[in-house]
């Protein structure tokens, strides 16, 4: 017995027996090692189900939610600005306007035209009695007896215009060289004056002849034409001696000449206008008494009714047209608002169709971003949005929500964006044009959902996989399904994975 204990002594002292058993020991040790450090470099994350919430982040501006340039629809002379920049306007407030004293009267006209169709309309419906014959006769001499009053009124107003109110401009105004003093710093308008002063002259000596003679008796349209034509030549004479005077500066005269000669020269034209109006308005008087004397002698029929209706229709047409270019030579304000922009004076000359006033809301505002390509799939109307404003810092947050989603992108920078717009749900007095916002608009938002740390994922034969620890710690990867990231940064799980699991997380480095 004591020779075999010795001889196993004998034996294990030899090299070859330490040889296998220190690499044994060498391996073990090794895998214990590679285990450990396995473990060292991932988490274990338990799976669980929660709310999903998906936020796109983006900066933007604080714009009027209305603002509006506005304009003149054609050329004129600017008669009145009532507002200044800083001004608070009301929907349908006229707040600049173009001379139009020759529209209104065109407006005037119209609408006596209406009522007169109507009621040469209410005649023919009724029928002619011999009464009524008698009466429209003499309706007609009676227009025809003002239109020729207002033919010769026109004439003497004329006519005074010319003695009392310009040609104290001239020196030697009867003459055959006339010369208006001083002359204008406008060679074209003062030679063209000069010019205008002889017509004006001989016309009135030939209107003077024909006018002694007109009587009711004499009266054709001849006559009113001539009137016409004119009282026309009148008034651009006027105007081109308006135009002149206000040049005048004092020095070679006074300033209460200046101020006298300006006054005079205002009077003759309203004069003018007057006497335009007045024949404007004879005229049209003469002309339904006249079509309802015919109508009355040529009696009532189911054809002329109708005729008449039609001359209504058309008169109220005229009417709306001649409105309507009234309505071009005054700005309104669209909505209530403040002026931010005043760019027009009066007496300058306006362009149609040029930005002279701008005009923002007054309480409403919204927010203007750009948002990238990347991220506008995900941004609809309707969406919620918390926005802070960098004037008060990121403590005071505010409610919006997506109004609007421009269809077609903008670039800024080379890079494709698309315009959106974000309605504040409630006013608030703090609330500025032109700050800047900061903008969190909520795009997805989901209840017991699963979501896991993106360092999860590998990719496994071209999908998306994840490695699941067993109860008894084996581990199997799993394919799953992906669906958006979330604020925090984690990805929400579609598919693959189930309540409870624990899948190997690999830290980060």
């Amino acid at each position: 017995m004591k020779s075999k204990a010795y001889s196993f002594l004998l034996f294990i002292k030899k090299p070859l027996f330490y040889i296998p058993v220190l690499l044994i020991l060498i391996a073990g040790g090794t895998y214990a090692f590679m285990s450990n450090s396995s473990r060292d470099d991932e988490d274990l994350f338990a799976v669980t189900s929660g709310e999903f919430v998906q936020n796109v982040s983006v900066t933007g501006k604080v714009v009027a939610a209305q603002e509006v340039d506005l304009g003149f629809e054609q050329a004129g002379r600017v008669s009145y600005v009532r507002v200044k920049v800083g001004d608070k306007v009301w929907t349908g407030q006229a707040i600049a306007a173009l001379s139009n004293a020759d529209l209104l009267a065109t407006v005037a006209q119209r609408e006596a035209q209406v009522e007169a169709e109507q009621a040469q309309l209410a005649e023919i419906q009724r029928g002619s009695r011999p009464e009524d014959l008698r009466l429209a006769e003499n309706n007609v001499d009676q227009a025809k007896l003002s239109l020729v009053d207002a033919i010769r009124d026109s004439y003497t107003k004329s006519d005074d215009a010319l003695r009392k109110n310009i040609d104290q401009l001239y020196t030697d105004p009867r003459s055959v060289r006339p010369q208006i003093i001083p002359s204008t710093d406008n060679y074209a308008l003062t030679q063209s004056l000069n010019d205008q002063r002889v017509r004006i002259g001989e016309m009135l000596l030939a209107w003077s002849s024909s006018i002694s003679s007109l009587s009711v008796g004499t009266y054709s349209d001849s006559s009113l034409m001539t009137a016409r034509v004119n009282v026309l030549m009148m008034q651009k004479f006027l105007d081109d001696l308006s135009i002149a005077v206000s040049s005048y500066k004092e020095g070679s005269l006074t300033q209460t000449t200046i101020d006298k000669y300006r006054s005079d020269i205002s009077s003759a034209r309203s004069s003018i206008s007057g006497v335009i109006t007045s024949l404007n308005n004879a005229e049209s008087s003469l002309k339904r008494y006249q079509d309802e004397l015919v109508i009355k002698q040529a009696g009532s029929t189911v054809e002329e009714i109708n005729t008449q209706l039609a001359q209504v229709k058309s008169a109220q047409a005229q009417l709306a047209s001649a409105r309507a270019l009234v309505g071009k030579t005054v700005i309104t304000a669209p909505f209530n608002g403040v002026i931010t922009k005043a760019d027009i004076r009066v007496g300058e000359i306006a362009s149609p169709n040029t930005s002279v006033i701008s005009i923002i809301s007054a309480a409403e505002y919204q927010i203007e971003s750009f948002i990238s390509e990347t991220d506008v799939a995900k941004i609809q109307p309707g969406q919620k949005a918390k926005v802070t404003l960098d004037s008060y810092g990121k403590d005071i947050v505010f409610d919006a929500e997506v109004s609007e989603v421009d269809p077609a992108e903008t670039v800024l920078n080379g890079i494709s964006t698309y315009k959106t717009k974000l309605q504040f749900n409630q006013a608030d007095p703090r609330i500025k044009s032109g700050m800047t916002a900061n903008i969190s608009i909520e795009t997805a938002r989901r209840e017991n959902s699963f979501k896991i740390p993106q360092q999860a994922l590998f990719l496994q034969g071209g999908e998306k996989a994840v490695t699941v620890v067993n109860a008894d710690g084996s581990r199997i990867n799993v394919i799953v399904v992906t669906g958006s990231i979330s604020n925090d940064g984690d990805i929400e799980i579609v598919s693959g994975l189930s309540e409870g699991d624990r899948i190997v997380v690999k830290k980060i480095q």
